[in-house]
């Protein structure tokens, strides 16, 4: 399963070289700092919060993006929540019909490629950190990807009443999450481009359609 995982980033990454003059792996990493730093009590964030908790199920889709050290690769994603242990996380290139596909379900985690085969993992750190090669909370990542943070966490919170950057431990690794750009033609805004580094490895995620 590594195997054919490896073989998918690579016809994705290059299938978007051919057909994409504006890769997520080119977008910046770096956002702006707040002018004004807003209090995680400020009325019109915590609105803004409470709606984010009323999107429930959604879908998002968009560009993939990972780099590290050893490898750069990207991939189109198509990401469908419906609860905490019912959401999937496709992999695709748009001129293959390579896919890979991860679901999460009450047993653990499932992991399948479009060639047929499938392996579900109880331990879902586990399966995470031998795809990516580092622990990566995807639970959480649910959440993240609305712009809505850990309740009780540290995070800064930018004048527009966007979740704008925190750090998350995960086994003795830290993730700094950066909400670049938002989608600002819609209430509530929600994030147009996601930048998570841990140190060594960068997943830059662009999401270009919304659904709830």
């Amino acid at each position: 399963m590594k195997k054919s995982l490896k073989l998918l980033m690579l016809s994705s990454a290059f299938a978007l070289s051919l057909t994409s003059c504006t890769s997520v792996l080119d977008a910046p990493t770096e956002v702006a700092k707040p002018a004004v730093e807003i209090p995680h009590n400020d009325p019109q964030w915590q609105q803004h919060l409470e709606r984010l908790k009323q999107i429930n199920a959604y879908a998002a889709k968009g560009q993939f993006g990972y780099i590290s050290p050893e490898e750069r690769f990207s991939s189109h994603f198509d990401w469908q929540y419906k609860t905490p242990t019912n959401f999937a996380f496709t992999m695709s290139s748009n001129l293959s019909s390579k896919s890979l596909k991860l679901q999460r379900n009450a047993r653990g985690m499932t992991i399948s490629d479009s060639e047929g085969r499938s392996r579900t993992e109880a331990d879902i750190d586990a399966l995470m950190e031998e795809i990516i090669g580092v622990s990566f909370p995807i639970d959480q990542f649910a959440y993240w990807v609305k712009g809505q943070p850990e309740q009780q966490g540290q995070y800064v919170v930018n004048e527009k009443r966007q979740l704008s950057q925190f750090d998350y431990p995960v086994n003795g690794a830290i993730w700094k999450a950066r909400f670049i750009e938002y989608h600002e033609d819609r209430t509530p805004n929600l994030p147009k481009l996601i930048v998570l580094e841990n140190g060594t490895q960068t997943l830059k995620i662009r999401i270009d359609q919304w659904a709830y």
